[in-house]
């Protein structure tokens, strides 16, 4: 009796274990599954939100990207303002200079045209002061004038010629020098250079002097006469004849070849000198006095 009591209470805690046992499987089986559901939960979530967190990152650099271009067509736009204001400034300065090398432009024609006319008047007032024997008025007249132009050959030779006149040939020939050089090509020059060489008895060069102006203009009257005359110092009268002859023919009233041919004539015996002389008066009454 005690012994199946035994048995069976031993049976009894063997079921009791066997179903502590199935029962703490159970239980362990059922919270693994819970961790399991917890962990992937967690994993879900992590997952979730390292998906917001790039996400949102890229939203960030998206944002930050944005404000770049933003501010580069900003500055884009402020540097095209910017060039834009430089070239209009640009523009209206040149625009400004160009307006003002007009006006100066202007000024300066207008300054050259009265300067030009006011040349032409002196050199004028100069030829008629010398021809009235007013030397010194004369040589004041083309100071001036060659103050407004020191280029221009005329007053340099309307000087040297009253230099001439007042017999002062160093000066003359000083002043038929710079005309020279102002205007190679002038014959007039070279003609009253000769002139002031003659009146220094330096014939040869004056000769020089009197073809080169032949040459430069072969219809030059004033040179053949200036030639004539020095032929007449060199005695050489035919030739002086032929220049003078030439020099009525280029000129047919040019008062003084005729007075330098009649006084030649008379001066040989020819008595045709007394008709040059007469002529000349007639053309000119203040020559062959």
């Amino acid at each position: 009796m005690l012994a199946r009591r035994v048995r069976t209470l031993v049976g009894a805690v063997v079921v009791t274990v066997l179903l502590i046992g199935v029962g703490s499987y159970a239980f362990v089986r059922h919270m693994r599954v819970q961790q399991a559901e917890l962990k992937s939960e967690e994993d879900r979530r992590a997952a979730e939100e390292d998906r917001r967190a790039a996400e949102a990152e890229a939203n960030r650099k998206l944002e930050e990207a944005g404000k770049q271009r933003q501010a580069a067509e900003q500055e884009r736009q402020a540097r095209a303002a910017a060039e834009a204001e430089a070239k209009r400034k640009s523009d209206e300065v040149e625009q400004q200079r160009i307006a003002a090398l007009r006006v100066a432009e202007e000024e300066g024609k207008r300054a050259e045209a009265e300067a030009r006319t006011r040349y032409a008047a002196l050199v004028s007032q100069g030829n008629t002061d010398s021809k009235a024997g007013n030397y010194d008025r004369a040589i004041a007249d083309y100071n001036e004038a060659i103050r407004l132009d020191p280029k221009s050959a005329l007053a340099f030779i309307g000087r040297g010629d009253a230099y001439t006149n007042k017999g002062d040939h160093d000066r003359a020939l000083a002043d038929y020098n710079q005309a020279i050089r102002v205007d190679p090509k002038s014959a007039l020059a070279f003609s009253d250079r000769g002139v002031a060489y003659a009146n220094k008895g330096d014939y040869d060069r004056a000769l020089a002097d009197f073809n080169e102006a032949i040459r430069l203009v072969p219809k030059s009257a004033h040179a053949y006469r200036n030639r004539g005359v020095l032929y007449v110092h060199k005695g050489d009268n035919d030739r002086a004849i032929g220049d003078f002859n030439e020099a009525i023919r280029l000129d047919p009233n040019n008062a003084l070849a005729f007075c330098n041919r009649g006084k030649l004539k008379l001066n040989i015996n020819d008595a045709s000198g007394n008709a040059d002389i007469a002529k000349a008066r007639q053309l000119d009454p203040s020559v062959c006095q």
